[in-house]
């Protein structure tokens, strides 16, 4: 049998307009992302609205935007966007290995991205390290 492993690459930052946070933009970038790193779609990607309050923008609650996914064969892609603020956090996982610099570069160039942080996390099975904590 397999071991459990893949790539996960997280990404935090802000575009330079919120324009690309529309529908369109984020679901033709999931394209791309799927089409390149030979992923394939269980689910199509969704789009969920929170209603987006300018009167929340400097409290402790959330002023609203929006969150992108779509769940692959091998995990989930997901974007959640606050227009307001023109930040994201985006997510690709999958149970395989991915390039997730080619990744990273297609998330720059669509979203036009001007400050961000990325990890890139190589998720590995606990049978396969030495440092497993076992609960039993």
């Amino acid at each position: 049998m397999r071991c459990i492993a893949g790539t996960h690459l997280i990404i935090d930052g802000y575009v330079s307009d919120k324009l690309y946070f529309s529908q369109e933009s984020v679901f033709s970038l999931f394209d791309s992302l799927v089409n390149t790193l030979q992923m394939v779609y269980l689910t199509t990607p969704v789009a969920c609205e929170v209603p987006v309050s300018l009167e929340l923008l400097d409290s402790e609650e959330d002023e609203g935007g929006t969150s992108f996914y779509a769940q692959i064969t091998t995990s989930h892609l997901a974007l959640h966007a606050w227009p307001l603020r023109r930040a994201f956090m985006f997510d690709v996982f999958s149970c395989r290995n991915f390039d997730a610099n080619a990744a990273l570069s297609i998330l720059l160039d669509s979203l036009h991205v001007e400050e961000y942080h990325h990890q890139i996390i190589t998720r590995t099975d606990p049978k396969e390290v030495s440092n497993v904590k076992n609960l039993h």
